[in-house]
């Protein structure tokens, strides 16, 4: 893209809204001129918020005025939201929501983390179903990544708290029968949030693709896996990246037989975009690739 429109205000009445790296504003198209953004909106009390959303029906033209998917109003966090649209047309929502910690709290009970809910359209963004809770104890500010089944099923990928205080990753497929599955067992113990959540591609193939960062006693830094079975089992984790030049956030993208990664490294004096890419589907590997440098 060499040049740009003008700009059009989607939210016109001012509000504040989240850009930290791990909870930036989304933007996903539907299959005629739709455009959809979500983001979320702080509130008053620390780490509070609401999942907003609006459309545009003319190709961003116009937008509607803004709603609130979480349909729990409590002045708590309802933040950290994936955006997705199906082949046909409808628009899925996954998020981080405090709600059932706020009531455990309430009640003298311990909980850990966060729960993830769900919401979807299925009128272009119209109205959205009443939220649905899908797991117990997600770790609370990492990001989730969501990617579509060959079957149509949303499937979501996040980090999540086992035990104790294990901060590692699990899977789910959105078809109304599986249930999440455990992806990395890297057994990185703390007890605060890492702000360092995962990305998902699915395939032309419907191989899953996943990369990671952990941080765990023996195995640490960034990890790659695939699922060719739609998330019920996943090869060997691969370590790619410099551990030693931090190297973290990563993301991966599908197009067809080809697999790329991207992440970000800091060689002591400038950061670093990464990039390695795969042809075959993730079975080899090019040489690693600087794409910029900040």
């Amino acid at each position: 893209a060499k040049t740009f429109s003008d700009e059009i205000i989607v939210n016109a009445e001012a509000e504040t809204i989240s850009s930290e790296g791990e909870n930036r504003p989304k933007i996903a198209f539907g299959n005629h001129d739709e455009i959809y953004i979500s983001w979320t909106r702080s509130l008053d009390q620390p780490y509070s918020g609401d999942i907003r959303f609006a459309r545009s029906t003319d190709g961003g033209k116009l937008f509607s005025v803004p709603v609130t998917v979480n349909d729990n109003r409590d002045i708590i966090s309802h933040r950290f939201e994936a955006m997705g649209v199906d082949a046909q047309g409808k628009v899925h929502l996954a998020w981080l929501d405090k709600r059932d910690q706020s009531a455990a709290k309430v009640k003298g009970e311990n909980y850990s983390g966060s729960a993830v809910y769900y919401a979807v359209s299925k009128d272009n963004g119209q109205t959205f179903s009443t939220n649905r809770k899908l797991v117990d104890n997600s770790c609370e500010c990492c990001r989730i990544a969501m990617d579509f089944d060959a079957d149509g099923s949303p499937v979501i990928f996040w980090r999540h708290i086992y035990g104790r205080n294990v901060r590692d990753h699990a899977l789910l497929k959105l078809d109304g029968k599986s249930q999440p599955v455990r992806v990395s067992f890297d057994h990185w113990e703390i007890a605060a949030c890492p702000h360092h959540g995962g990305a998902l591609s699915i395939d032309a193939n419907n191989i899953y693709h996943l990369i990671w960062f952990n941080n765990g006693p023996e195995r640490h830094g960034l990890f790659y896996a695939q699922s060719s079975d739609h998330g019920k089992t996943f090869s060997t984790a691969i370590n790619i990246g410099n551990y030693d030049a931090q190297a973290a956030h990563p993301f991966v993208l599908t197009i067809k037989h080809n697999v790329y990664l991207v992440w970000k490294e800091f060689d002591g004096k400038q950061s670093l975009i990464r990039l390695m890419r795969s042809t075959d589907q993730g079975k080899t590997w090019q040489a690693v690739k600087t794409l910029a440098t900040s």
